[in-house]
């Protein structure tokens, strides 16, 4: 019964390395930025990056999300070696085409968002880079699929050295600022862009089929608007922010949401790399969907775990990495991890409604969470500040996660329903150890008090796992998988 769950966890453990790896130069150089960045400009950095995140939806109009779908659609080599081929000549036309309209697009962007022209080639910089990191993903998405869990690990390492080297060299040898970040961006993607297309197509072959392109962009288009609303909401609430607050007061937030993002990007995406390929493929094997849910619940205890370390060592963190004139987050940030917490868990119910085929809903559950933010943090800025902005992130996602799971169960009655019980068995013990290392330590820096957050977070884990959230019969199975995996080698 161990052995479909084995083999999630296995090649899940092994793209969770190369998304660490992948999102290890964001991790790495978030102290450079802090430290060489003042939160005004680091505000400035924060407003482009949104604006490029919108773009890049415009851009890939929710390809790489239904190259998955559609690959394991053709059962022969042939056909999944078109798919690929056709989404990655797809993709490219796209990218070129926002390259020439990259610096004109610039221009009206940093009209609309500094009232002048001056920040407009770095917003080009930001657009070239988006071009080509579109080409990147698919890339990682097709080695996703066929398993190479060494292949993304090594691919990621490239990027992570290409953008680390790059970002220090023009931010602290050559003084570029907010320029040279958007300019290392460009120049590492161009090359993983070109480099990973001619691999790929020499592997598959250069062919192309309108109808598997039609099929890919009618499957993708629904992912768009939903992401773009996803993305609308971060631009709604930094321009909430800087029109209410400042520049500054967007930076310090954006820089509390960057810690918390790294859940995101370190455990949730690399979660579900693995496991919705693996949901997707299991259809609707009793075994493997069992499996799946267990292993789900797993994710959770373990995403919870870091986000009650994170909320925990938020005061040690920012002394090490940042300046003072950022502390003025931490009250945000137990609210801020809370609220990415809450949006690994709606993929429970996203995932099977990507699963069944009924992507069509996404975008209005964006639409209601955009609304919903957007009121909060438009009526609790001004009396609350930057805790108003935390707490409208927070109201996004719990109604997302609500009106996900409910049309999930209603329009994929055969999808497992998210089990609220679980999960209030999991967040509940991480509440009250989070009150009680609050009560305890409060904001103090202190090494004796670091060690003994740490020591809290795993006690947390340890009452999780042992707790009502998880039977005998699912300890049993993973004390299993821990010895099979302890005692095998792991393979690429």
């Amino acid at each position: 019964m161990a052995l479909e769950a084995g083999t999630i966890i296995k090649h899940g453990w092994m793209f969770m390395v190369a998304n660490v790896v992948n999102r290890a130069a964001g991790l790495l150089l978030l102290p450079l930025y802090a430290k060489v960045l003042s939160p005004a400009e680091f505000g400035v950095y924060a407003l482009i990056s949104v604006v490029g995140d919108i773009v890049a939806v415009m851009l890939m109009i929710g390809m790489i999300n239904a190259f998955t779908v559609v690959y394991f659609e053709h059962p022969d080599d042939r056909g999944r070696a078109r798919v690929v081929s056709t989404t990655m000549i797809g993709l490219w036309a796209a990218s070129l085409a926002l390259l020439a309209v990259a610096l004109p697009a610039g221009w009206g962007a940093s009209e609309m968002l500094f009232g002048s022209e001056d920040q407009a080639p770095v917003i080009a910089y930001a657009f070239a880079g988006i071009a080509f990191s579109a080409v990147f993903e698919l890339a990682l998405a097709y080695y996703r699929v066929q398993k190479r869990s060494g292949t993304c690990l090594l691919i990621s390492v490239g990027k992570a050295v290409g953008l680390i080297g790059l970002n220090l060299s023009f931010l602290l040898m050559m003084d570029l600022g907010v320029t040279g970040i958007f300019l290392a961006n460009a120049i590492t993607f161009v090359g993983l862009g070109v480099a990973l297309t001619a691999a790929i197509l020499g592997a598959n072959g250069v062919g192309f089929s309108f109808g598997i392109l039609k099929r890919v962009s009618v499957l993708g288009l629904p992912f768009m608007p939903q992401t773009m609303l996803d993305m609308g909401n971060q631009f709604a609430m930094r321009y909430l922010v800087n029109l209410l607050m400042g520049v500054a007061a967007v930076g310090v937030l954006s820089f509390g949401l960057r810690l918390a993002t790294m859940l995101y990007m370190f455990l949730t995406a690399s979660f579900l790399q693995i496991w919705s390929v693996s949901r997707i493929e299991a259809q609707d094997s009793t075994v493997g969907r069992d499996q799946s849910e267990f292993v789900f619940y797993l994710f959770v205890v373990l995403l919870s775990a870091a986000a009650l370390g994170m909320a925990l060592t938020a005061p040690e963190v920012l002394w090490l990495i940042a300046s003072s004139e950022y502390d003025t987050v931490l009250p945000c940030m137990p609210v801020l991890v809370l609220a990415y917490v809450i949006h690994g868990v709606r993929m429970h119910a996203e995932v099977g409604l990507v699963k069944t085929k009924k992507v069509g809903v996404l975008p209005a559950i964006s639409l209601g969470g955009l609304a919903v933010g957007t009121l909060i943090m438009a009526v609790t800025l001004g009396p609350l500040g930057l805790m108003g902005g935390a707490i409208g992130v927070l109201g996004r996602e719990l109604v997302m996660l609500g009106a996900t799971e409910a049309l999930c169960r209603r329009l994929s009655p055969k999808e497992p329903p998210l089990s609220v019980l679980r999960v209030t068995g999991i967040l509940a013990p991480a509440a009250i150890a989070y009150l009680a290392g609050l009560a305890l330590f409060g904001f103090e820096v202190n090494p004796t008090f670091a060690a003994a957050k740490v020591g809290l977070t795993m006690l947390f884990a340890v009452v999780t796992l042992f707790g009502p959230s998880f039977g005998k019969a699912d300890r049993t199975m993973l004390f299993r998988m821990a010895g099979r995996f302890l005692r095998r080698p792991q393979t690429a």
